[in-house]
C-alpha cells in the first residue's frame, strides 16, 4: 500500500471544512516537501538493544547505586560550573563568526559574488561541518543564501526552527531519571553559541526556536504531560543561565501550533491525525504477531513505505514508551524497583527473540497487577509497542501530510537530528558520540589530561562499565526558589546529573576548572 493509497480518502466524512483545509494543506505539502521530509523518523533502536544483550543485568542495584555514587553541592553548580559553561559559549560564538566570515570570502564564487554580505556568512554559519551534517544534495549553500536574503530584505530577523527535546522517556536502560541533566545542558550550549551567531551576524537579528515536542508524541508515548512540562521548564532555566535567553526559545510544540493556526485548521489536524491513527491501527495494529515480531516486522518492513516506518519506529519506541505494566511498578514502589529494572532490560534484550524462548525465566516477569509471568508480561508489552509505534507515525504523518512548521514558520531555517533534504542536520552530541542525542541519553564527563569532555550515552553502558553516578545536594536549604528548582527536581528524584569517570574533580570541587577548555 502507497501513501497515497492510504490517504485518498480524506475528503469523506461529516466535516467537509476540514476535509476542505486537509486537502489544501496536504497540496501544498506535496508540492514544498520533499518525498523523505513527509516520511515519519525516529531514533534508530537497534543499536541499544544490541547493547542491553550485550550486558542485560549491567544495571546497578539501588545498593549498589548507592554506594558508588558522590554528592555534589548545587550552590558549587549554579556558581562555578553553569558560569563555566556561559563562557564557553560566548568564546564558542565569538569563534564560529571568526569562521564563517573566513570562509564566506573563500567560498564567495559558490554564491556568484565577490562582495560576500551578511546572507553568505549567515549561510556558512550554517554549514559549519563541525556542528552541521547537511549533504549538498539535500541544501546548497546558495539556496540557503537566497532563503536568508530574502528574510532580511524584508527587515526580518533570520529565524531558526528545530524540532527537539521531546523528553526523557521512562526507560531505566537509557537513563535513571526522566528530568534534564548534562546532557540536555551541553545540547542547549550548541544551541545558544548558534542563536548568538545568527544574532550578531543577521543585520535584523536573529531568533532561534526550539520546537519540544514531547506533548505532540505522548499520543503515542503517553509520558504524563506535568513530567514534560517540567523538563521544558528545566531548558528555560538553562538556556537563562547560558545567557542565551534573549536569542533562543523553547516552545511547547502543541501550544505552538495552537497559538498560531485557525482553530479551524487546528480542529482539521485532530481529525487528521483521528484518520491516520485508525487506518494505522487497523489496517497494521491488528497484524501484529508479538511471539515472533522480528519475523513479522522483516517482512512488513518489505512491503510498502508506511510498513518500513512502522518497523523503524517500533524497534525505537518499544524502549520509550510508558508501559502500563512498569507504570505499575514505580507507583507501588515510588520508583523502579531492582526487579523492575532487570524486568525491563531482560524485556529489551529479549525483543528479537521468539516468546518460547523465554521459558526458564521465571524471575523476569512483574509482580504487578494481575501477577505477569514473563511470558504474558512480554506480549503484553510488545503489543503496547506495536500500538505506540501506530500512533507516533501516525502523529508524524498527520503534521507532515499538513506541512505545519512551514505554515506558522514560512521562512525559518528548519534544522533536523535527521538529515532530510531541505532541512539542515544539526549535531547536538559531541562528534564522539553524533549519533546520540540528549533526551535518549544520559550525560556524563570523560576526564582525562586535566579536561572534562562531555559524553552523551545510554545508562546500562554507563553502569556496565563502572562509572559513578554525581548526586545534587543541598537544595531543600533555598526553600524552592527559581534558580535552584531543576536541581531540586534531580534531588528530589534521586536522579543523577551527570556520570563521570572519575570522582576527584568532583569531590574536590575543580570540575569547572577542567571544562574552560571544553568545545561547545
Amino acid at each position: 500500500m502507497s501513501l497515497t493509497s492510504h490517504t485518498g480518502a480524506l475528503t469523506t466524512g461529516p466535516a467537509q471544512s476540514a476535509a476542505a483545509l486537509i486537502g489544501a494543506q496536504r497540496a501544498l505539502s506535496e508540492r514544498d516537501l520533499h518525498e523523505e521530509q513527509r516520511k515519519s523518523q525516529i531514533s534508530d533502536g537497534h543499536r541499544l538493544i544490541r547493547n542491553v544483550r550485550r550486558h542485560p543485568f549491567a544495571l546497578y542495584s539501588q545498593g549498589e547505586f548507592a554506594t558508588k555514587a558522590v554528592g555534589l553541592d548545587a550552590d558549587y553548580w549554579l556558581d562555578f560550573v553553569l558560569p563555566t559553561l556561559r563562557a564557553n559559549v560566548s568564546r564558542a560564538a565569538a569563534g564560529k563568526v571568526d569562521a564563517a566570515l573566513a570562509r564566506a570570502r573563500k567560498r564567495h564564487a559558490e554564491y556568484g559574488t565577490t562582495r560576500p554580505g551578511a546572507p553568505e556568512v549567515i549561510a556558512e554559519a550554517l554549514f559549519d561541518t563541525k556542528w552541521f551534517r547537511t549533504k549538498k544534495d539535500h541544501l546548497t549553500r546558495a539556496a540557503l543564501r537566497d532563503r536568508i536574503q530574502g528574510v532580511i530584505a524584508r527587515g526580518e530577523p533570520v529565524q531558526l526552527v528545530f524540532p527537539v527535546f521531546s523528553r526523557k522517556p521512562y526507560s531505566p536502560v537509557k537513563n535513571r531519571g526522566v528530568a534534564p541533566d548534562t546532557a540536555e545542558l551541553h545540547s542547549l550550549a550548541r544551541c545558544a553559541a548558534l542563536a548568538h551567531v545568527v544574532d550578531v551576524l543577521s543585520p535584523t537579528g536573529g531568533r532561534f526556536t526550539l520546537l519540544a515536542d514531547g506533548r505532540k508524541y505522548n499520543r503515542a508515548c503517553r509520558t504524563p504531560d506535568a513530567v514534560v512540562e517540567d523538563y521544558q521548564s528545566t531548558l528555560r532555566d538553562w538556556i537563562g543561565e547560558l545567557g542565551a535567553g534573549e536569542v533562543l526559545h523553547v516552545a511547547d510544540y502543541e501550544e505552538w501550533l495552537r497559538n498560531g493556526l485557525s482553530a479551524d485548521l487546528f480542529q482539521a489536524r485532530r481529525q487528521h491525525y483521528a484518520t491516520w491513527e485508525k487506518r494505522l491501527l487497523t489496517s497494521y495494529g491488528e497484524l501484529f504477531d508479538p511471539e515472533d515480531p522480528r519475523s513479522w516486522l522483516a517482512g512488513l518492513a518489505d512491503h510498502d513505505e508506511i510498513g518500513s516506518q512502522l518497523v523503524h519506529t517500533f524497534w525505537s519506541i518499544a524502549t520509550s514508551a510508558n508501559y502500563d505494566a512498569f507504570a505499575t511498578a514505580r507507583d507501588e514502589h515510588g520508583g523502579w524497583p531492582d526487579t523492575a529494572r532487570r524486568a525491563y532490560a531482560y524485556y529489551v534484550a529479549s525483543l528479537p527473540r521468539r516468546l518460547s524462548g523465554h521459558r526458564g525465566r521465571p524471575d523476569m516477569g512483574l509482580a504487578a497487577g494481575a501477577g505477569y509471568d514473563v511470558t504474558t508480561l512480554h506480549r503484553t508489552l510488545r503489543r503496547e509497542a506495536w500500538q505506540a509505534a501506530c500512533r507516533y507515525v501516525a502523529i508524524s504523518l498527520a503534521d507532515r501530510d499538513l506541512n505545519l512548521i512551514r505554515q506558522l514558520a514560512p521562512d525559518a531555517v528548519k534544522l533536523t537530528i535527521h538529515g532530510k533534504p531541505g532541512e539542515l542536520h544539526l549535531v547536538t552530541a559531541t562528534s564522539k558520540d553524533a549519533n546520540m542525542t540528549a533526551q535518549h541519553s544520559t550525560g556524563g564527563y570523560s576526564i582525562s589530561g586535566g579536561q572534562a569532555k562531555p559524553t552523551y550515552s545510554y545508562l546500562i553502558d554507563r553502569e556496565a562499565r563502572g562509572e559513578i553516578p554525581v548526586l545534587i545536594k543541598g537544595t531543600p536549604r533555598h526553600g524552592g526558589d527559581t534558580r535552584h528548582r531543576a536541581l531540586a527536581r534531580l534531588e528530589a528524584t534521586g536522579q543523577p546529573i551527570a556520570y563521570v569517570d572519575d570522582a576527584e574533580p568532583v569531590l574536590r570541587h575543580t570540575l569547572h576548572r577542567m571544562l574552560e577548555r571544553t568545545e561547545v
